[in-house]
């Protein structure tokens, strides 16, 4: 029997619920029961179509400029990235 991989993944939004907003970015870890590291993943996300920030979210961003422009540089298709993180992980477990 293979190892157990276990995979820790964060997330950060402009809203909370996916559709009317979207999700900014997400970082993933895949790591063995014993703690060691296998992968790593992380991507900022395009803004979904019509998506708008959930305006009491949006004032939880406002006093983080820097983490806001962060989540926001060199953005990939979700679609594309939720396909590359599951590359990822594949080749995590071996």
């Amino acid at each position: 029997m293979a190892d157990e991989i276990y995979i820790s993944t964060d997330i950060e939004t402009d809203g909370p619920i996916p559709g009317p907003h979207s999700m900014l970015s997400f970082g993933s870890a895949a790591h063995t029961a014993d703690k060691r590291l296998l992968a790593t993943f992380e991507a900022n996300l395009e803004l979904l179509p019509g998506a708008t920030g959930d305006a009491k979210t949006m004032e939880w961003w406002a006093p983080q400029p820097e983490a806001w422009a962060a989540a926001r540089e060199q953005l990939q298709e979700p679609a594309a990235a939720m396909a590359q993180v599951c590359r990822v992980a594949g080749g995590a477990a071996g």
